[in-house]
């Protein structure tokens, strides 16, 4: 199996986010936060920019001394839709603003001129930064359309229809859609960090990796202590069972105090630490570095938790925490394993 810090099952991925919850929540809420006060920010800012439109309505009659028919009457329509609705006409709608006027004269040809489907009514819509200026506007062009001179409405006169009382807001976002679409961003970030950390992560998740790395080995999990004090009874007999001498290591990569405390010697046993260790009787406690100096015991108890290292007896058996196993220590295992021939192994992950 070519091993490495990618090496990751599916399952595995789902047990380390799962079990990185935390993780998740904290860069959920930062960047929940970050966002948020962006959005807001944006928010406010859009709505500062936003433009509005007010309308007011003029009744245009043609002169009454001439009799149109009904394409006469609409040539006349668009006629005045378009002298209404030209620069020329803007221009002098300019020249009546004063400073009585809380708009200028560029502002206030910002209007648009419309006709109403079948009818001889046009709507004059007026744009404007603020809504009251955009009704101001409208208000203003109407009342120029009816003082407008009787050249300008070819004979005939505009009335009043309606003045602008409503104003629409143009241009504008709604602010709920934006505050969702950063919350679901915030969601998609924190689930692609949560993602990277797991698949960069050193430790193995999923034991399965650990099976797969070692096929020929024999395999226990035991799931509390009396189980785990069954497994190693097992071994012991089978190993007593051998016609070979025995001849066995057990190295602990994780929580070396406590597994210690439940083994039994076998022979004379060596137990190799560097840490003060009350041990059962007929155990005796040697230096980590004393490990390959010559002392022909049959069993060897390694403490593997600090510091990477593993005996060269014929039997090794390895004892990993499942919740703790690292790809490093896997690599090392599978190195260290190359220099002996011939050897039995057995690899127990305590749960």
């Amino acid at each position: 199996m070519n091993l490495s810090v990618h090496s990751h099952s599916v399952k595995g991925l789902l047990k380390g986010m799962l079990s990185s919850w935390r993780l998740f929540v904290i860069t959920l809420v930062a960047f929940a936060v970050v966002l948020g006060a962006g959005s807001y920010a944006y928010g406010h800012k859009s709505v500062a920019t936003n433009t509005y439109s007010a309308t007011s309505k003029v009744l245009l009659t043609p002169n009454n001394k001439k009799t149109l028919d009904g394409g006469s009457l609409q040539l006349y329509l668009n006629t005045e839709k378009a002298m209404l609705g030209s620069d020329s006409f803007a221009n002098n709608v300019a020249k009546q603003v004063t400073n009585k006027e809380d708009f200028s004269k560029n502002e206030v040809t910002n209007y648009q001129v419309e006709s109403e489907n079948g009818t001889s009514i046009l709507s004059i819509t007026a744009t404007a930064s603020s809504a009251q200026k955009a009704k101001q506007i409208s208000n203003f062009v109407l009342k120029v359309v009816t003082n407008a001179s009787s050249e300008q409405l070819q004979g005939g006169k505009a009335t009043v229809v309606e003045k602008a009382n409503t104003v629409k807001v143009l241009g504008g976002q709604s602010n709920r859609k934006l505050y969702i679409v950063t919350g679901l961003i915030a969601v998609i970030l924190s689930f692609m960090v949560l993602f990277i950390r797991i698949y960069f992560d050193n430790r193995i998740y999923d034991f399965e990796i650990v099976k797969n790395a070692f096929p020929t080995a024999v395999f226990y999990e035991p799931g509390d202590e009396n189980e785990f004090k069954e497994n190693i009874a097992r071994i012991y007999k089978g190993l007593e069972q051998s016609e070979n001498a025995i001849e066995v290591d057990i190295t602990i990569f994780d929580g070396f105090s406590k597994i210690v405390s439940l083994l039994n010697k076998v022979g004379t046993t060596n137990v190799y630490s560097n840490q003060k260790l009350i041990l059962p009787d007929g155990m005796t406690q040697m230096p980590l570095d004393s490990l390959y100096e010559q002392h022909d015991a049959e069993l060897n108890v390694i403490d593997a938790s600090e510091k990477m290292v593993m005996g060269v007896s014929k039997t090794q058996i390895l004892v990993f925490d499942e919740n703790n196993c690292t790809k490093k220590q896997l690599l090392k295992v599978i190195q260290e394993l190359k220099q002996i021939s011939n050897f039995e192994l057995v690899v127990i992950g305590l749960k």
